[in-house]
């Protein structure tokens, strides 16, 4: 438990910085996720994500709930959060 808190911990901030580099205005999160606000782009970056065979959870008209994973797993999101926008 404790490796996979410290996981998330060390990836957080990685994946906060990239996406807010792809324009996204992210909150800081302080769990197991970060929360991208992405409005009425929600449905097309989920699409999108699905494709690369990412799994994330979208609520309609407001945005993401992105789980923190492994470096790979992040890596994965970001391509295609990268490819989405």
């Amino acid at each position: 438990m404790r490796r996979r808190c410290d996981l998330v911990i060390a990836e957080r901030p990685r994946i906060l910085e990239a996406v807010r580099k792809l324009g996204f205005e992210t909150p800081d999160s302080q769990a197991n996720f970060v929360w991208l606000p992405a409005a009425d782009a929600t449905s097309q970056i989920v699409a999108t994500c699905d494709r690369h065979g990412v799994i994330v959870r979208g609520f309609a008209g407001e945005g993401i709930r992105v789980t923190v994973g492994t470096p790979e797993e992040n890596d994965r999101f970001l391509a295609a959060l990268a490819d989405a926008v």
